[in-house]
């Protein structure tokens, strides 16, 4: 398992985030560590920035996503 940075923009606030994330991390566990240290409410998901929302089961691996990578962190456009 390597270890790998990827930057997350959180899109309400423009903040930027690198976070060291593992290929079999699931999205769900990337997006709980960013709402404790973000401080977040509300539900939120990533997207590619081509604003694709990936689902919260897949993997980092499976998402395809690589080292250096960018994603969007918004609020869950489905609702909570």
């Amino acid at each position: 398992m390597t270890e790998f940075n990827i930057t997350i923009t959180h899109t309400t606030t423009g903040k930027e985030i690198t976070m060291a994330v593992e290929p079999h991390f699931t999205v769900s566990s990337v997006i709980e560590v960013l709402a404790e240290s973000l401080k977040l409410k509300d539900r939120f998901v990533l997207a590619t920035k081509e604003n694709k929302i990936i689902g919260p089961d897949v993997t980092i691996e499976e998402a395809g996503i690589k080292e250096g990578d960018s994603l969007l962190l918004m609020p869950d456009p489905t609702g909570g």
